[in-house]
């Protein structure tokens, strides 16, 4: 018998690619889905206290349809919208329900991921059911919610463009939201290495860089697809994170990328250890010229891997 999952997305706007990759790959598993979002307050208007009352409602929702046998379904929400106090609602509106926790530490400062929410969230023990990204992650969440039902599944990720050509000149981008556990002295060290190549920065809130052309805005979907397809490498200069979706996106647009050895690309980049550098930035030189040197048939074969493995384990889950 089929699986049936329910897809809640609370981000509709923020996590539309994410939601597309899990969508992509539980039906790639044979598990028929279903979709319930809407976009978060700063892409859709509105107050907070409304975006989550309409989470709220959206749960109540699920646990309606439930009732009728014909609609049974596993729930698997896209991203806590108060943190581990998501955790109590789901108990209270439609137990059972997954929760998908991508940043158990957050990167930038958010509600619900304090002692007091981690403390009634305990409470719930077993009952808590989350769903992780990475061991890192997992490491995390074992921490604040030790007796949690966890499941450590890979990043979703689309099947696999296959790429047609790559850019004549060398270009070296930084794509994403500025955050301070990004490495700015690395980034610099690495411009400064003498290579020709363009070093270019895109993302909202990043100050000058020396050595990089630096883009502060928000980037669109489409185009964000336009600047990973023209770089020769992306790099992922985090001090600390639990997964990377650019990372992710790379790989299903045929784009090299290189990142910390020491993090959870390391499980998304086992078959090609070249692309992991260390703190140094010698290092992560050579990891983008190793990089870029990578032939086309590498680079599918790479993502067919991720794409292979996600399918393996979303199926199991």
């Amino acid at each position: 018998m089929t699986t049936r999952t329910v897809v809640l997305n609370p981000l509709g706007a923020a996590l539309l690619h994410y939601r597309r990759e899990l969508v992509s790959v539980l039906e790639a598993s044979g598990q028929s889905t279903d979709v319930l979002e809407f976009p978060e307050p700063s892409a859709g208007g509105g107050s907070r206290s409304r975006w989550v009352l309409r989470y709220v409602q959206a749960l109540w929702e699920l646990r309606r349809r439930a009732r009728r046998p014909s609609q049974a379904a596993r729930v698997v929400v896209t991203w806590p919208v108060l943190g581990y106090v998501d955790l109590l609602i789901i108990a209270a509106c439609l137990p059972g329900a997954w929760l998908t926790v991508h940043d158990p530490v957050p990167l930038v400062r958010s509600l619900g991921y304090g002692p007091l929410s981690r403390f009634f969230a305990r409470l719930l023990g077993r009952r808590a059911r989350i769903i992780v990204l990475s061991e890192a992650a997992a490491d995390e969440v074992r921490n604040a919610l030790p007796a949690a039902t966890l499941a450590v599944l890979p990043h979703p990720i689309l099947e696999p463009e296959t790429r047609q050509s790559r850019p004549t000149h060398e270009v070296v981008r930084v794509l994403g939201q500025y955050k301070a556990d990004r490495d700015l002295d690395l980034l610099k060290a690495v411009a400064q290495t003498g290579s020709a190549a363009q070093y270019a920065i895109t993302g909202r809130g990043w100050p000058a860089v020396e050595g990089w052309h630096v883009d502060d805005r928000f980037v669109p979907e489409d185009e964000l697809d336009d600047l990973i397809r023209s770089a020769s490498v992306v790099l992922i200069p985090y001090r600390r994170f639990f997964q990377s979706g650019i990372a992710v996106r790379c790989l299903e647009l045929g784009t090299p990328v290189v990142g910390p050895r020491n993090s959870s690309l390391r499980e998304l980049l086992a078959a090609h250890e070249g692309l992991l550098a260390s703190e140094r930035s010698e290092d992560w030189t050579r990891a983008a010229a190793a990089a870029i040197d990578l032939s086309a048939e590498e680079l599918h074969e790479l993502s067919r891997s991720a794409r292979t493995l996600a399918e393996k384990l979303w199926a199991d889950f």
